[in-house]
């Protein structure tokens, strides 16, 4: 038959090629009405409404954050920001969507911190009662109570963070001071700590004045894709391809893989006949039952989410005291104060720091300021659930607007986008059931009090609490 009739052949195969692209034409465009009409009730960008490329590409261009700012002023407390997405601002809804005992569960974004690996994390796990129990056995160690050297290993970080200002920019032969980029060193430091306390090796980034596992620049250089990709939760399997990965910029990944390959080391010596027992946060982790490929996992994940966020609370604030003379003037004089006093130890206690009201203040309001955390965070709901007085449907991705949350001058005044530490002092008058609200709105940096938060909240304030004094007694200032 082929051969007698060729070019009907041709004709027919042809046929068959056109009819295959019409009905995947037509599914797509379903699939896209679909999506359009389910949420066509909210409010939002046109382009938004028919395409995850809008948000694409403004996580791409790394200024996402700001962007849904302004789409909150100009649609309101909800935005529809992607066929499937919506964005909130109001602090009360997020707390209420947040709750701990709430029907909401974390959207498919969150895989995409299980990186390549088939092994969950406790940031990628999605089920509330699996991460509940993974959580359970990581508290221990995040907390301090199974490990012995946590203010030991952040106040001799802290010490390397003092003796690198004063041994290489506090000046030059001439006289004049040397300019240091606080951006940088900050992550060292936030480095060095996290590393000491998750895998047991210091990364040494303070001594060495560089990006010695090349971190850094892994993160800046793969984060935005990444976060990209975790829109499209398809584009993660990409992540999981070899042939992918293997044409991933090498000097963006190389950094990645030598961290991988220490902590998956250094979690080995734990395990055998002849492991290794150490009263530290990977020790806590094997005490608990964790496997192997669970302790390097989440020890590799601490060195991410444990550095860039803290280096921003250290860096934000200190921009915003270094642009506010009154504040920093007020806290320098209470650092001073209490060192003549003998209030303050050399160095610094943790609980020294906590009886510091002015420093308590200014590390609230820096992290209420900028928070260090403002990614999209999406939950979902298996159920249809009514959220800023709009129907939102089940399985619809429901993210925060941190920024606008933060500043949201019903919680904390027509200044709310003002730096003012003395917001949270009692001589700022607040109404106590104001400030109450205040507090818990605040908490949510730290996603508190909900079944997601920052399981390195404590070290985090730890070395926020220590940094602050030492940095501002030292003889830079």
């Amino acid at each position: 038959m082929e051969s007698t009739y060729p070019e009907l052949t041709r004709i027919t195969r042809a046929n068959a090629v056109l009819a295959v692209a019409a009905l995947i034409l037509t599914y797509l465009l379903i699939t896209r009405i679909f999506l359009f009409r389910r949420l066509s009730h909210i409010p939002g960008p046109k382009l938004a409404s028919w395409t995850a490329l809008y948000l694409v590409r403004h996580q791409l261009s790394g200024r996402v954050a700001r962007h849904v700012v302004s789409l909150s002023k100009r649609y309101g407390p909800i935005c529809r920001i992607a066929p499937n997405w919506v964005i909130i601002s109001s602090p009360s809804e997020v707390r209420r969507v947040w709750q701990a005992r709430g029907p909401w569960y974390r959207g498919r974004w969150y895989e995409i911190f299980r990186f390549d690996q088939p092994i969950e994390t406790v940031m990628s796990l999605r089920k509330n009662t699996d991460h509940a129990a993974l959580r359970s056995k990581l508290v221990p160690g995040y907390s301090g109570k199974d490990v012995e050297n946590i203010h030991s290993v952040i106040d001799a970080r802290v010490a390397d963070f003092v003796s690198l200002i004063e041994r290489k920019y506090l000046s030059s032969k001439d006289g004049g001071f040397k300019p240091m980029d606080l951006a940088i060193k900050s992550q060292f430091f936030t480095l060095d700590v996290i590393s000491d306390l998750a895998i047991g090796t210091c990364f040494n980034c303070l001594q060495e004045d560089s990006d010695t596992y090349g971190q850094i620049s892994s993160i800046t250089g793969s984060l935005p894709l990444i976060l990209a990709m975790a829109i499209v939760p398809t584009s993660l399997l990409l992540l999981q391809n070899p042939i992918a990965r293997a044409l991933l910029p090498k000097d963006k990944v190389e950094g990645l893989m030598r961290q991988q390959a220490l902590a998956q080391k250094n979690a080995a010596r734990r395990f055998g006949e002849s492991k290794e027992v150490r009263r530290d946060m990977m020790g806590s982790f094997v005490a608990h039952g964790l496997s192997w490929e669970n302790v390097w996992l989440e020890t590799f994940g601490q060195i991410g989410a444990g550095t860039d966020t803290t280096a921003t609370a250290i860096r934000m604030t200190m921009f915003f005291l270094m642009s506010s003379p009154g504040a920093y003037n007020r806290l320098q004089t209470e650092i001073d104060t209490g060192i003549q006093e003998g209030r303050i130890s050399s160095p610094v206690t943790d609980e020294e720091s906590r009886k510091l009201v002015y420093l308590q203040a200014v590390i609230k309001e820096g992290l209420r300021m900028w928070p260090p955390v403002q990614g999209l965070n999406p939950k979902i709901c298996d159920t249809e659930q009514v959220v800023c007085g709009k129907r939102i449907p089940a399985g619809t991705n429901v993210c925060w607007d941190a920024l606008s949350v933060m500043q949201d001058k019903e919680v904390f005044g027509d200044d709310a986008e003002v730096f003012r530490p003395e917001r949270w002092l009692d001589e700022a008058g607040v109404d106590p059931d104001r400030k109450k609200v205040m507090e818990q709105v605040q908490g949510l940096v730290f996603g508190t009090p909900s079944r997601w938060e920052c399981l390195g909240k404590q070290i985090a304030l730890f070395e926020l609490n220590k940094v602050f004094v030492e940095v501002s007694s030292c003889s830079t200032v």
